[in-house]
């Protein structure tokens, strides 16, 4: 089977990336390239070995618990990769730092490997992806990480947010972007390049392409979550596009699902889920043994239920299996969310490793007792 992104890098790298050729020509995608490269990871964790025990979930939410960085304390979302020297990377949206100004930034990087963890910081001590403006940020929704010329890529699939006071819970979908990073065995990863996959769109039915990604079989996955707007309609549905793994960047060979096979068309994609029992805005999907595995609150991020939906292919038909119970809280304030897999993370009993975003609607006590912020791991049959 081929490992996760292998060969998505070559493209994604280039100026025309993924979804460019669908919503406009690369030439009219914003780049946003960063300052001189100066990230480090602090502390310094050296390479796992390559034989070592696997965890327990317990173990994991043990040494979540035990997390003292001065550049992260808590942050939800939580997309992880491995690279080739067994470090996992971990991409967090909104973070809190107790000891660094501002308190929160938009999203974070932690690498680990095995039970030492390691922040990716700058002189800048600001987010790992750079805000695009003062109301603007990146909040990470998938990575992926292949191999091009000796080095580790990460590609972190980002939603852009405009942080106002309109939309969903006073945050607007604008559009999708590529934050690409390059990385050489135990060193700190270095952002290369931010760009732009979608234009900008208010228009909240809009597709959010790079909700989740995965590779297999030559060929390169990327879902994307919508909203229908219909009244008390929470759920979204779910879509998937497909390019060679080896190209993804010709964007004349990106195909889309359109309920019955693959065409080019993305005004003619088709929901692969729909709306009622449909996922959260972010999920996670990925090739697990001879299918496919989602993992989903189901009726959107509201909802009180953790989902694990099967398929034989990447497009279905979808199985929801109901697995465990993580209350929304949005009547508590006590927030359960954004279920992700983590199948690079293999654990000791062989079940699959999963994380739920944890958060709170107090500010005040989240700065006091950042624990309840920290993603909490379980684990499901795979």
């Amino acid at each position: 089977m081929t490992s996760p992104a292998r060969g998505i890098v070559v493209a994604l790298v280039a100026p025309a990336l993924l979804l460019a050729g669908c919503t406009g020509s690369s030439s009219d995608q914003p780049e946003r390239k960063p300052a001189a490269a100066g990230f480090h990871l602090a502390p310094h964790c050296p390479p796992p070995p390559e034989t070592h025990r696997r965890p327990t979930a317990d173990q994991l939410n043990e040494l979540g618990r035990s997390v003292d960085l001065p550049g992260w304390q808590a942050g939800d979302i939580g997309a992880s990769g491995r690279l080739r020297d067994g470090r996992i990377v971990w991409l967090f949206g909104d973070t809190t730092r107790t000891k660094l100004e501002p308190p929160i930034v938009a999203n974070s990087m932690l690498v680990s490997s095995g039970r030492c963890l390691s922040q990716l910081v700058d002189a800048q001590k600001g987010p790992v992806v750079p805000d695009v403006s003062s109301s603007v940020v990146h909040w990470p929704m998938s990575v992926a990480i292949g191999r091009r010329d000796g080095h580790d890529v990460i590609v972190v699939l980002c939603s852009r947010i405009d942080r106002g006071h309109s939309g969903a819970f006073g945050f607007t979908f604008l559009g999708t972007s590529a934050a690409v990073f390059t990385v050489d065995a135990g060193q700190a990863p270095q952002l290369l390049k931010v760009v732009d996959i979608t234009p900008d769109s208010r228009d909240q039915q809009q597709v959010n392409w790079g909700a989740a990604a995965t590779v297999h079989a030559g060929w390169y996955y990327v879902y994307g979550t919508r909203l229908t707007g219909q009244k008390y309609d929470f759920g979204r549905e779910l879509y998937v596009a497909r390019t060679p793994a080896a190209d993804p960047g010709d964007r004349k060979r990106w195909q889309f699902w359109d309920g019955r096979q693959w065409q080019s068309h993305v005004r003619q994609a088709r929901a692969v889920l729909p709306s009622e029992g449909g996922v959260s805005q972010t999920l996670s999907v990925d090739s697990v043994g001879a299918g496919f595995v989602a993992v989903s609150k189901r009726n959107g991020d509201i909802s009180n239920f953790v989902y694990k939906w099967t398929a034989p292919n990447p497009w279905g038909p979808w199985t929801p299996v109901k697995e465990l119970k993580a209350p929304g809280g949005f009547d508590t304030g006590n927030l359960e969310y954004a279920p992700l897999a983590h199948p690079e993370v293999p654990l000791k009993s062989g079940d699959l490793l999963v994380s739920i975003s944890r958060n709170t609607t107090d500010l005040q006590r989240l700065f006091k007792d950042p624990q309840i912020g920290r993603p909490e791991f379980v684990a499901l049959p795979r």
